[in-house]
């Protein structure tokens, strides 16, 4: 019949988070702390936390994109004084059409000469660089 009792005080320390120990043991037995071992060396001191101070933070914002404003604006540039469109000497030529092709390059419908260079790539009667396409060559 004891049996079942200790069980049952078991289930319930467990229960409560006590320990049995706790429950039977009277206080006084608790209290009594363990004799110094005279053979033990003294702790050593503790040494005190290190000081800490005060150190101003710095954060850097994001580098600002546009205009800047401490900056004045450019001056607006009046209506009259637009540059003159460019010169049609200076705009490159239109497409040239490729009447034949041999080894050393190829010539045009108007029996222009554009000599073989890497590639697709040819040299103009001006000493350019031109693109050819297989129909048409492209002078830059």
């Amino acid at each position: 019949m004891l049996a079942p009792k200790i069980a049952l005080i078991l289930m319930a320390c467990l229960a409560g988070g006590t320990a049995l120990a706790q429950k039977e043991s009277p206080p006084a037995a608790q209290a009594k702390p363990a004799p110094p071992d005279p053979q033990a060396k003294p702790a050593p001191p503790k040494k005190p936390p290190p000081r800490r101070r005060a150190v101003q933070q710095i954060v850097d914002g994001m580098p600002a994109y546009g205009p800047r404003l401490s900056t004045p604006p450019p001056p607006a540039v009046p209506v009259g004084a637009l540059p003159a469109p460019a010169s049609p000497s200076v705009v490159a030529p239109p497409p040239a059409v490729i009447s034949r092709c041999d080894a050393g390059g190829c010539t045009d419908v108007n029996g222009t000469r554009y000599n073989g260079a890497a590639g697709n790539t040819v040299i103009g009667p001006q000493g350019r660089p031109c693109t050819s396409n297989g129909v048409t060559i492209q002078c830059f």
